[in-house]
This record gives C-alpha cells, structure tokens and sequence, in this order.
C-alpha cells in the first residue's frame, strides 16, 4: 500500500476510476495519499495495449468484457518490461547519438508483441542487453561528440 491510499486486490479497478476510465482524483492524488499514482509511468504499456485490444477484441473496455480483461492482466506485465527495455534503449541512442542504436529502437518498437512467448521476450531482451552492454563497460568511449 506504500504510496497508495488504501489497498486492493490486483486486477481490480480502483474505486476512483471514473466511468470513462480517467481519475476522479487525479487534481489532488498527493493530498489525498496517493503519491504513487502521481510517481509510477508504464511508460506507454497501458495506450499500447488498449490500441490491441481495440484492434483484437473491437474494445478495450476489461470492465464489460472478461475476455478482454483476462487478456489484459495477462499481457500488461509484459508489456510493461517490453516499453522499459525500449525507454532504456531510445535514452541510450538519445545521449550516444549512436545510429546503430536509434535504428535497432525503431526495429525492436514495431516487433512488440502481447502474443509473445517467454522465449520470445527473453531473446527480444538479450538483443537489447547486448546493444547496451559497450555503453556500461566504457560510455565514454561510445558517446559521439
């Protein structure tokens, strides 16, 4: 419950979920022990999936429809570690200017999946660990001026 004000069951909606899906707090989350709310960023996770929800199911709406939900539960977690690996690798090709490392963002942005596998988001990781691992063993050598 740290930075929440009360505590829930996951995949259960916060009872300040507004019918159209917005906050009916948000002016004031901090205020009322919500900082959070205020400090967490999927980082794209929740727009991505709700644009392949629309596109699978014609709805993204988990509240009326359970398939839909289940699919969501299911695919958010991972989503949610596909859109951090891409921020850690578009941040990466941001302050490198390394072109390589812009082109593989955009390649790896566009083979996002909710339907992979285990496997699949393991070797989808391993090729970004691999593009970022000269930037930890000597950045300043990577950077271009």
């Amino acid at each position: 419950m740290q930075g929440f004000g009360f505590d829930k069951l996951a995949e259960t909606p916060c009872h300040h979920l507004c019918a159209d899906f917005r906050c009916g707090i948000h002016d004031g989350l901090i205020e009322r022990g919500f900082p959070g709310c205020v400090a967490f960023d999927c980082l794209g996770a929740g727009q991505r999936l709700t644009a392949l929800a629309v596109e699978r199911f014609g709805s993204a709406d988990w509240r009326e429809r359970p398939d839909v939900a289940r699919w969501l539960f299911v695919a958010y977690p991972r989503m949610r570690q596909v859109q951090e690996w891409l921020a850690r690798l578009n941040l990466a090709a941001a302050v490198t200017r390394q072109p390589p490392l812009q082109a593989l963002a955009a390649e790896l942005d566009a083979e996002a999946s909710a339907a992979w596998s285990a496997a699949d988001q393991a070797a989808w990781q391993a090729r970004v660990e691999a593009a970022l691992a000269p930037l930890a063993q000597n950045p300043a050598s990577t950077a271009r001026n």
